[in-house]
């Protein structure tokens, strides 16, 4: 009778999971599919490379992943994975701007700021690849079990556990500091929404008085909190959400730029140039 009662208890939440999990995961993928990051940038992955190579470009850096070479990238963050040899071979698990927010709740700045200085790192050691891979086949598993009402909590946490994982070998390896002020965590984070809802506003000082705070004050946390300056962080959201609107809409450049408030769509078409090295057009092409 208890039992029966919990089961209808449980089935009168909300579970997250009935609906759309904003996790995915693929297990031994071979060359590019379609389900394979391929400068996705509304998306973010965690990918870990078992064979053959690929070339990675993340932030205007190249490197060229190889065997058990993994991969972590934030939504938002600008990259492609390109030029995979016959033998590439990959795992990976997925996640969309909301679960990647819960799995990192309370994650200090220095672990994304470690992650945008060293997006790759080697699995050399046998346990760690095997500690890794267990999470991912585990994730993959409930991936598949559309029939449990808490799919979507229990890859939440699995999700955590291994961005847990990664962070302390983070912290082991490279003595990072996992301490600083939460007024300033506060300050970064309404920011960052402050950027993401207001993509027309492209100037430090602007966010710097909405948020009572001097310019070089706003500028001194954002490079402390994410690696990049205020004004890195504001043009690479602007590039974010241009290349999604040219990707997922059929707004021509001088609707995009009326719709940003760029003046004019030769200053948009000069904006993205410059932060690219892509013309707009060349972008297009490539979608």
């Amino acid at each position: 009778m208890e039992i029966l009662n919990i089961k209808k208890d449980l089935m009168d939440v909300p579970f997250a999971g009935r609906e759309s999990s904003g996790i995915g995961v693929g297990l031994y993928e071979r060359g590019i599919s379609p389900l394979l990051p391929t400068a996705d940038i509304r998306g973010g992955y965690i990918l870990i490379c078992h064979s053959g190579a690929a070339d990675f470009e993340y932030s205007h850096t190249k490197y060229r992943v190889g065997s058990r070479d993994v991969i972590i990238v934030f939504p938002g963050d600008i990259y492609t994975l390109s030029n995979t040899t016959e033998e590439f071979c990959c795992s990976w698990v997925s996640y969309n701007p909301q679960s990647l927010d819960e799995a990192l709740y309370n994650f200090p700045s220095s672990f994304f700021r470690h992650i945008a200085d060293h997006p790759i790192y080697n699995l050399s050691d046998n346990d760690e690849y095997s500690n890794r891979m267990e999470y991912l086949k585990i994730l993959g598993s409930k991936f598949s079990d559309h029939d449990n009402i808490c799919r979507y909590e229990i890859m939440l946490a699995l999700l955590r556990s291994l961005f847990m994982e990664i962070f302390n070998r983070i912290v082991r390896n490279f003595r990072i500091n996992t301490s600083e002020p939460k007024h300033r965590r506060r300050i970064l984070d309404s920011f960052v929404d402050l950027v993401s809802a207001n993509p027309q506003c492209r100037e430090v000082a602007t966010f710097a008085e909405k948020l009572c705070i001097t310019p070089k004050y706003l500028s001194s946390i954002v490079l402390d909190g994410t690696g990049f300056t205020a004004k890195e962080f504001i043009d690479r959201n602007a590039i974010t959400v241009i290349k999604q609107l040219l990707k997922t809409t059929d707004l021509s450049v001088k609707q995009i730029a009326e719709r940003l408030e760029y003046t004019g769509s030769s200053n948009l078409c000069r904006f993205f140039k410059d932060r690219t090295d892509t013309t707009i057009s060349q972008f297009k092409k490539g979608c």
